[in-house]
Protein backbone atom coordinates (compact mmCIF):
# COMPACT_ATOMS: atom_id res chain seq x y z
CA UNK A 1 0.00 0.00 0.00
CA UNK A 2 1.51 3.09 -1.05
CA UNK A 3 -0.02 6.96 0.05
CA UNK A 4 0.75 9.86 -1.56
CA UNK A 5 2.90 12.32 0.88
CA UNK A 6 1.63 14.38 3.55
CA UNK A 7 -1.13 16.94 1.70
CA UNK A 8 -0.83 20.69 1.44
CA UNK A 9 -3.33 22.00 4.12
CA UNK A 10 -5.78 24.77 2.80
CA UNK A 11 -6.98 26.36 6.41
CA UNK A 12 -8.63 29.22 7.98
CA UNK A 13 -7.35 31.71 9.50
CA UNK A 14 -7.91 30.20 13.05
CA UNK A 15 -5.04 27.39 12.84
CA UNK A 16 -3.07 29.73 10.66
CA UNK A 17 -2.38 32.15 13.45
CA UNK A 18 -1.17 29.51 15.77
CA UNK A 19 2.11 29.84 14.02
CA UNK A 20 2.08 33.48 12.96
CA UNK A 21 4.12 36.35 15.24
CA UNK A 22 0.99 38.36 15.51
CA UNK A 23 -1.91 36.78 15.95
CA UNK A 24 -4.80 38.27 15.00
CA UNK A 25 -5.43 42.16 14.38
CA UNK A 26 -7.50 43.18 17.81
CA UNK A 27 -5.56 44.68 20.46
CA UNK A 28 -4.54 42.86 23.66
CA UNK A 29 -7.23 44.40 25.44
CA UNK A 30 -10.05 43.74 23.28
CA UNK A 31 -12.80 41.49 24.40
CA UNK A 32 -13.54 38.32 22.67
CA UNK A 33 -16.34 36.11 23.18
CA UNK A 34 -16.49 32.07 23.12
CA UNK A 35 -20.20 30.70 22.97
CA UNK A 36 -21.73 27.47 23.75
CA UNK A 37 -23.81 24.68 24.57
CA UNK A 38 -24.30 22.41 27.96
CA UNK A 39 -26.72 19.06 27.43
CA UNK A 40 -27.42 16.05 29.40
CA UNK A 41 -26.28 12.63 28.74
CA UNK A 42 -29.63 11.75 27.27
CA UNK A 43 -29.72 15.33 24.97
CA UNK A 44 -31.45 17.90 27.33
CA UNK A 45 -30.04 21.17 27.93
CA UNK A 46 -28.44 21.14 31.16
CA UNK A 47 -29.15 24.71 32.71
CA UNK A 48 -27.50 25.72 36.10
CA UNK A 49 -24.30 24.39 35.02
CA UNK A 50 -21.12 26.37 36.59
CA UNK A 51 -18.30 26.35 33.91
CA UNK A 52 -14.47 28.01 34.22
CA UNK A 53 -12.31 28.75 30.98
CA UNK A 54 -9.33 28.11 32.22
CA UNK A 55 -5.83 29.45 31.21
CA UNK A 56 -2.41 26.90 30.49
CA UNK A 57 0.02 28.14 32.70
CA UNK A 58 3.26 27.00 33.97
CA UNK A 59 2.43 24.69 36.80
CA UNK A 60 -1.42 23.99 35.72
CA UNK A 61 -4.21 25.64 34.87
CA UNK A 62 -5.33 29.00 35.52
CA UNK A 63 -9.48 30.45 35.54
CA UNK A 64 -10.22 33.56 32.91
CA UNK A 65 -13.48 33.32 33.09
CA UNK A 66 -17.02 31.82 34.87
CA UNK A 67 -20.19 31.58 33.61
CA UNK A 68 -23.42 29.70 34.07
CA UNK A 69 -25.61 28.05 31.32
CA UNK A 70 -29.02 29.56 30.97
CA UNK A 71 -32.26 27.51 30.52
CA UNK A 72 -31.49 26.48 27.08
CA UNK A 73 -27.86 25.10 28.38
CA UNK A 74 -26.35 27.70 26.33
CA UNK A 75 -22.76 30.01 27.67
CA UNK A 76 -20.79 32.80 26.86
CA UNK A 77 -17.17 33.59 28.09
CA UNK A 78 -15.75 36.93 27.46
CA UNK A 79 -12.09 37.11 27.77
CA UNK A 80 -9.34 39.58 26.16
CA UNK A 81 -7.94 39.03 23.50
CA UNK A 82 -5.04 38.73 24.40
CA UNK A 83 -5.81 36.02 27.00
CA UNK A 84 -5.85 33.24 23.76
CA UNK A 85 -1.85 34.40 23.31
CA UNK A 86 1.26 33.85 25.03
CA UNK A 87 4.92 35.37 24.02
CA UNK A 88 7.56 32.72 23.42
CA UNK A 89 10.90 33.44 22.42
CA UNK A 90 10.55 34.03 18.45
CA UNK A 91 7.14 36.27 18.90
CA UNK A 92 3.88 34.90 20.00
CA UNK A 93 1.67 31.63 20.08
CA UNK A 94 -2.14 30.38 20.64
CA UNK A 95 -2.18 29.83 24.20
CA UNK A 96 -3.89 26.55 25.10
CA UNK A 97 -7.36 27.62 27.01
CA UNK A 98 -9.61 24.37 28.79
CA UNK A 99 -13.35 24.36 29.90
CA UNK A 100 -14.51 20.98 31.61
CA UNK A 101 -17.78 19.85 32.96
CA UNK A 102 -17.55 18.40 36.51
CA UNK A 103 -18.07 14.04 37.15
CA UNK A 104 -21.20 13.55 37.71
CA UNK A 105 -22.10 10.74 40.10
CA UNK A 106 -21.52 7.87 37.77
CA UNK A 107 -17.92 9.66 37.22
CA UNK A 108 -18.29 10.58 33.64
CA UNK A 109 -16.77 13.54 33.20
CA UNK A 110 -15.80 15.30 29.49
CA UNK A 111 -12.97 18.75 28.55
CA UNK A 112 -12.01 20.19 25.88
CA UNK A 113 -8.36 21.85 25.20
CA UNK A 114 -9.04 25.00 23.00
CA UNK A 115 -6.91 27.59 20.84
CA UNK A 116 -9.04 30.05 19.74
CA UNK A 117 -8.80 33.18 17.60
CA UNK A 118 -11.45 36.27 17.69
CA UNK A 119 -14.72 35.45 18.41
CA UNK A 120 -16.06 31.31 18.30
CA UNK A 121 -18.53 28.82 19.30
CA UNK A 122 -17.56 26.00 20.97
CA UNK A 123 -17.87 22.17 21.02
CA UNK A 124 -20.70 20.84 22.15
CA UNK A 125 -20.27 19.38 26.05
CA UNK A 126 -22.20 16.35 26.40
CA UNK A 127 -20.95 13.43 28.70
CA UNK A 128 -20.88 10.18 26.49
CA UNK A 129 -23.82 8.23 28.43
CA UNK A 130 -21.71 5.41 29.16
CA UNK A 131 -20.36 2.86 31.65
CA UNK A 132 -18.05 0.09 31.58
CA UNK A 133 -19.70 -3.40 32.28
CA UNK A 134 -17.36 -6.02 34.06
CA UNK A 135 -18.19 -9.81 33.67
CA UNK A 136 -16.56 -13.18 33.24
CA UNK A 137 -16.64 -14.99 30.24
CA UNK A 138 -15.52 -18.43 28.65
CA UNK A 139 -12.37 -16.62 27.37
CA UNK A 140 -11.45 -13.97 30.24
CA UNK A 141 -13.02 -11.15 31.34
CA UNK A 142 -15.39 -9.45 29.00
CA UNK A 143 -15.96 -5.54 29.37
CA UNK A 144 -19.49 -4.40 27.75
CA UNK A 145 -19.68 -0.69 25.71
CA UNK A 146 -22.14 1.54 24.26
CA UNK A 147 -21.45 2.69 20.88
CA UNK A 148 -19.18 6.19 20.82
CA UNK A 149 -20.19 9.75 21.58
CA UNK A 150 -21.53 11.16 18.24
CA UNK A 151 -19.30 12.80 16.52
CA UNK A 152 -19.17 16.87 17.16
CA UNK A 153 -21.82 18.58 15.56
CA UNK A 154 -20.84 21.52 13.33
CA UNK A 155 -21.91 24.94 14.19
CA UNK A 156 -24.26 26.22 11.53
CA UNK A 157 -21.95 30.03 11.32
CA UNK A 158 -18.69 27.50 11.08
CA UNK A 159 -16.56 26.41 8.06
CA UNK A 160 -13.76 23.05 7.89
CA UNK A 161 -10.56 23.47 6.31
CA UNK A 162 -9.53 21.31 3.54
CA UNK A 163 -6.81 18.44 2.68
CA UNK A 164 -5.69 19.04 -0.77
CA UNK A 165 -3.67 16.03 -2.02
CA UNK A 166 -0.87 15.84 -4.84
CA UNK A 167 -3.55 14.44 -7.24
CA UNK A 168 -5.34 17.62 -6.65
CA UNK A 169 -8.41 15.85 -4.71
CA UNK A 170 -10.14 17.51 -2.02
CA UNK A 171 -11.95 16.74 0.94
CA UNK A 172 -13.13 18.71 4.31
CA UNK A 173 -10.46 18.40 6.96
CA UNK A 174 -12.87 16.88 9.24
CA UNK A 175 -12.75 16.22 13.12
CA UNK A 176 -11.29 12.81 13.60
CA UNK A 177 -13.94 10.41 15.04
CA UNK A 178 -14.44 9.81 19.00
CA UNK A 179 -13.50 6.25 18.91
CA UNK A 180 -13.85 4.03 22.18
CA UNK A 181 -10.99 2.72 23.63
CA UNK A 182 -10.61 0.99 26.79
CA UNK A 183 -8.04 1.98 28.81
CA UNK A 184 -6.53 0.03 31.65
CA UNK A 185 -4.69 1.11 34.45
CA UNK A 186 -3.17 -1.26 37.43
CA UNK A 187 -1.64 1.15 40.63
CA UNK A 188 -1.08 4.41 38.87
CA UNK A 189 0.51 2.92 35.47
CA UNK A 190 -1.02 2.20 32.15
CA UNK A 191 -1.33 -1.39 31.88
CA UNK A 192 -3.25 -1.68 28.51
CA UNK A 193 -5.15 0.96 26.22
CA UNK A 194 -6.89 -0.26 22.85
CA UNK A 195 -9.19 1.28 20.20
CA UNK A 196 -12.89 -0.86 20.39
CA UNK A 197 -15.75 -1.19 18.23
CA UNK A 198 -17.45 -4.32 19.41
CA UNK A 199 -18.98 -4.88 22.29
CA UNK A 200 -18.11 -6.51 24.61
CA UNK A 201 -14.19 -6.19 24.92
CA UNK A 202 -12.45 -9.20 26.15
CA UNK A 203 -9.29 -8.86 28.56
CA UNK A 204 -6.97 -11.86 27.80
CA UNK A 205 -5.47 -13.33 30.83
CA UNK A 206 -1.85 -12.83 29.17
CA UNK A 207 -2.88 -8.61 29.13
CA UNK A 208 -3.74 -8.66 32.34
CA UNK A 209 -0.89 -11.20 33.04
CA UNK A 210 0.18 -10.93 36.78
CA UNK A 211 -1.01 -7.60 37.80
CA UNK A 212 -3.02 -6.78 40.84
CA UNK A 213 -5.95 -4.77 41.33
CA UNK A 214 -6.20 -3.50 37.42
CA UNK A 215 -8.96 -1.16 36.67
CA UNK A 216 -10.87 -0.85 33.03
CA UNK A 217 -12.09 2.86 32.43
CA UNK A 218 -13.43 3.66 28.66
CA UNK A 219 -12.41 6.76 27.04
CA UNK A 220 -13.02 8.78 24.09
CA UNK A 221 -11.53 11.79 22.31
CA UNK A 222 -12.03 13.99 19.01
CA UNK A 223 -9.33 16.57 17.48
CA UNK A 224 -11.02 19.44 15.01
CA UNK A 225 -11.11 23.10 13.78
CA UNK A 226 -13.77 25.26 13.03
CA UNK A 227 -13.39 28.78 11.12
CA UNK A 228 -16.02 31.11 11.15
CA UNK A 229 -15.98 34.54 8.71
CA UNK A 230 -18.64 37.05 10.30
CA UNK A 231 -20.16 39.52 8.77
CA UNK A 232 -18.49 42.90 9.55
CA UNK A 233 -16.01 41.04 11.80
CA UNK A 234 -13.22 39.52 12.44
CA UNK A 235 -12.23 36.19 11.12
CA UNK A 236 -11.80 33.49 13.83
CA UNK A 237 -11.17 30.07 14.81
CA UNK A 238 -10.68 27.61 17.08
CA UNK A 239 -8.71 24.81 17.56
CA UNK A 240 -10.35 21.70 19.71
CA UNK A 241 -9.35 18.39 21.43
CA UNK A 242 -12.45 16.73 23.18
CA UNK A 243 -12.31 14.01 25.75
CA UNK A 244 -14.86 11.97 27.16
CA UNK A 245 -14.51 9.71 30.13
CA UNK A 246 -16.08 6.98 32.40
CA UNK A 247 -15.35 6.37 35.95
CA UNK A 248 -13.19 3.23 36.39
CA UNK A 249 -14.35 -0.71 37.21
CA UNK A 250 -12.46 -2.91 39.19
CA UNK A 251 -11.03 -6.04 37.12
CA UNK A 252 -10.13 -9.56 38.24
CA UNK A 253 -6.38 -9.88 39.29
CA UNK A 254 -4.18 -11.42 36.56
CA UNK A 255 -2.85 -14.72 37.02
CA UNK A 256 0.07 -15.46 34.74
CA UNK A 257 3.47 -14.55 35.13
CA UNK A 258 5.84 -14.46 31.92
CA UNK A 259 8.48 -16.21 31.07
CA UNK A 260 10.63 -13.16 30.31
CA UNK A 261 9.98 -11.48 33.83
CA UNK A 262 13.44 -10.56 35.16
CA UNK A 263 15.06 -11.49 31.62
CA UNK A 264 18.25 -8.81 30.97
CA UNK A 265 18.61 -6.91 27.97
CA UNK A 266 21.61 -5.13 26.36
CA UNK A 267 24.70 -4.79 27.87
CA UNK A 268 24.01 -1.41 29.42
CA UNK A 269 22.00 -2.86 31.97
CA UNK A 270 24.36 -4.54 34.74
CA UNK A 271 21.12 -5.33 36.53
CA UNK A 272 17.47 -5.75 36.31
CA UNK A 273 16.50 -5.19 32.64
CA UNK A 274 13.56 -2.00 32.92
CA UNK A 275 11.30 -3.73 29.86
CA UNK A 276 10.88 -7.28 31.96
CA UNK A 277 10.97 -5.91 35.32
CA UNK A 278 6.94 -5.66 35.47
CA UNK A 279 6.98 -2.10 36.74
CA UNK A 280 5.32 -0.69 33.26
CA UNK A 281 7.11 2.46 33.61
CA UNK A 282 8.01 3.64 29.68
CA UNK A 283 12.02 3.84 29.30
CA UNK A 284 13.53 5.42 26.34
CA UNK A 285 15.44 3.60 23.97
CA UNK A 286 17.31 6.12 22.25
CA UNK A 287 19.16 7.22 25.61
CA UNK A 288 20.19 3.83 26.81
CA UNK A 289 21.42 2.43 23.46
CA UNK A 290 23.74 3.45 20.48
CA UNK A 291 21.90 4.87 17.15
CA UNK A 292 23.23 1.54 15.53
CA UNK A 293 21.37 -0.60 18.49
CA UNK A 294 18.25 1.41 18.48
CA UNK A 295 16.46 -1.07 15.27
CA UNK A 296 16.55 -4.19 17.72
CA UNK A 297 15.97 -4.95 21.11
CA UNK A 298 18.00 -8.06 22.63
CA UNK A 299 16.56 -9.97 25.30
CA UNK A 300 17.95 -12.95 27.09
CA UNK A 301 15.54 -15.20 29.21
CA UNK A 302 16.17 -16.15 32.66
CA UNK A 303 16.12 -19.94 30.97
CA UNK A 304 15.38 -21.73 27.73
CA UNK A 305 11.29 -21.93 26.89
CA UNK A 306 8.43 -22.51 24.44
CA UNK A 307 6.99 -19.47 23.31
CA UNK A 308 3.22 -18.95 23.20
CA UNK A 309 2.25 -15.71 23.65
CA UNK A 310 3.25 -12.12 23.64
CA UNK A 311 2.10 -9.41 25.27
CA UNK A 312 4.11 -5.42 24.11
CA UNK A 313 3.11 -2.54 25.99
CA UNK A 314 3.91 1.17 25.54
CA UNK A 315 6.39 0.76 22.64
CA UNK A 316 6.74 4.01 20.40
CA UNK A 317 9.02 4.03 17.19
CA UNK A 318 10.41 6.28 14.07
CA UNK A 319 6.51 5.97 11.88
CA UNK A 320 7.01 6.51 8.46
CA UNK A 321 4.86 7.87 5.95
CA UNK A 322 3.32 5.37 3.85
CA UNK A 323 0.95 4.37 6.61
CA UNK A 324 1.94 0.70 7.75
CA UNK A 325 3.97 -1.02 9.84
CA UNK A 326 4.70 -4.03 11.41
CA UNK A 327 6.06 -5.43 15.26
CA UNK A 328 8.46 -8.23 14.44
CA UNK A 329 9.66 -10.57 17.47
CA UNK A 330 12.50 -13.41 16.49
CA UNK A 331 13.35 -16.42 18.97
CA UNK A 332 17.15 -17.77 18.97
CA UNK A 333 18.67 -20.72 21.25
CA UNK A 334 22.51 -19.26 20.91
CA UNK A 335 21.59 -15.55 20.06
CA UNK A 336 22.94 -16.07 16.55
CA UNK A 337 20.60 -18.32 14.80
CA UNK A 338 17.17 -16.26 14.51
CA UNK A 339 13.69 -17.41 13.21
CA UNK A 340 10.32 -15.28 13.41
CA UNK A 341 8.06 -15.98 16.06
CA UNK A 342 5.49 -13.28 14.91
CA UNK A 343 4.95 -10.70 12.42
CA UNK A 344 2.15 -8.47 13.49
CA UNK A 345 0.47 -5.22 12.12
CA UNK A 346 0.34 -2.57 14.51
CA UNK A 347 -0.51 0.36 12.26
CA UNK A 348 -2.26 0.74 8.80
CA UNK A 349 -3.90 4.10 7.74
CA UNK A 350 -5.13 5.75 4.89
CA UNK A 351 -3.82 8.87 3.24
CA UNK A 352 -6.85 11.24 4.91
CA UNK A 353 -6.31 9.52 8.40
CA UNK A 354 -2.86 9.97 8.23
CA UNK A 355 -2.86 13.58 6.78
CA UNK A 356 -4.53 14.45 10.69
CA UNK A 357 -1.45 14.03 12.39
CA UNK A 358 -1.00 17.80 11.54
CA UNK A 359 -4.17 18.84 13.73
CA UNK A 360 -3.03 16.05 16.64
CA UNK A 361 0.39 17.85 16.32
CA UNK A 362 -0.81 20.63 18.93
CA UNK A 363 -1.13 18.17 21.51
CA UNK A 364 1.97 15.88 21.56
CA UNK A 365 2.63 17.66 25.23
CA UNK A 366 -0.29 16.42 26.75
CA UNK A 367 0.09 15.40 30.47
CA UNK A 368 -1.96 14.58 33.81
CA UNK A 369 -2.20 18.36 34.03
CA UNK A 370 -4.55 18.68 30.69
CA UNK A 371 -7.34 16.70 31.93
CA UNK A 372 -9.14 17.85 35.30
CA UNK A 373 -9.71 14.64 36.58
CA UNK A 374 -5.98 13.96 36.81
CA UNK A 375 -6.56 10.74 34.05
CA UNK A 376 -3.33 10.10 32.18
CA UNK A 377 -2.99 11.17 28.70
CA UNK A 378 -4.88 9.66 25.95
CA UNK A 379 -2.92 10.08 23.15
CA UNK A 380 -4.27 10.30 19.55
CA UNK A 381 -2.96 9.45 16.47
CA UNK A 382 0.66 8.13 15.49
CA UNK A 383 1.22 9.54 19.35
CA UNK A 384 -0.92 6.45 20.14
CA UNK A 385 1.55 4.05 21.51
CA UNK A 386 1.40 0.50 20.62
CA UNK A 387 -0.27 -2.04 22.71
CA UNK A 388 -0.09 -5.52 21.03
CA UNK A 389 -0.61 -9.22 21.84
CA UNK A 390 0.05 -11.92 19.62
CA UNK A 391 0.36 -15.43 19.75
CA UNK A 392 4.27 -17.28 18.68
CA UNK A 393 4.73 -19.28 16.07
CA UNK A 394 5.56 -23.06 17.45
CA UNK A 395 9.07 -24.17 17.05
CA UNK A 396 11.96 -25.05 18.83
CA UNK A 397 12.76 -23.27 22.74
CA UNK A 398 14.44 -20.38 22.67
CA UNK A 399 16.82 -17.96 24.82
CA UNK A 400 16.93 -15.09 23.12
CA UNK A 401 13.70 -12.45 22.02
CA UNK A 402 14.77 -9.91 19.14
CA UNK A 403 12.31 -7.03 18.97
CA UNK A 404 12.01 -4.96 16.25
CA UNK A 405 9.32 -2.60 13.74
CA UNK A 406 9.69 -3.06 10.36
CA UNK A 407 7.40 0.35 7.89
CA UNK A 408 6.83 0.14 4.35
CA UNK A 409 9.38 2.17 2.56
CA UNK A 410 8.16 4.99 -0.50
CA UNK A 411 9.57 2.51 -3.00
CA UNK A 412 7.46 -0.59 -2.08
CA UNK A 413 10.03 -2.39 0.15
CA UNK A 414 10.37 -2.89 3.84
CA UNK A 415 13.43 -1.49 6.34
CA UNK A 416 13.72 -1.51 10.30
CA UNK A 417 12.87 1.67 12.27
CA UNK A 418 14.64 3.05 15.07
CA UNK A 419 12.63 2.62 18.68
CA UNK A 420 12.08 5.57 20.90
CA UNK A 421 10.62 3.61 24.36
CA UNK A 422 9.07 0.72 25.86
CA UNK A 423 7.28 -0.16 28.71
CA UNK A 424 7.08 -4.04 28.96
CA UNK A 425 7.71 -7.37 26.85
CA UNK A 426 6.52 -10.11 27.95
CA UNK A 427 6.80 -13.35 26.80
CA UNK A 428 4.37 -16.70 27.79
CA UNK A 429 4.84 -20.27 28.00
Amino acid sequence: MRHAPLPFLRLGLGLLAFFTLTGCERYPEDPIFAYGRVLQPDGTPHAGQSLTLELQQDGGYAPLDTTTTDARGEFTFELLSGDSMKQVDYGQEKARLRVGLPLDEAGRGMFALLYIDDDVELPTLQPWDAHPRVESGPQGTTVAFPPAPAPLAKPETARFGDLVFDDGTAQPLLPSPPEPRVFLTTGDAPLWQQRVTTSPWTASPYVLEDFAAPRVQLRAASVGAWYFDPLGGEPGGVDFRVEWRTAHEPLPAGALRPLSRGATCESHFPGTCPWTDGLLESVDVETQVTASQSLTLVFSLPRSGLPRHAVVRGLRYLQGYEGKEWLLLEGSEDGKQWRPLTRTVVREVERSTDALRFMYSQYLSLTREDSPYGDLPLALGIETSVFAEAPLADGAPVRFVRLSVETLTFGGGTRLVGLSSLAELSVFE
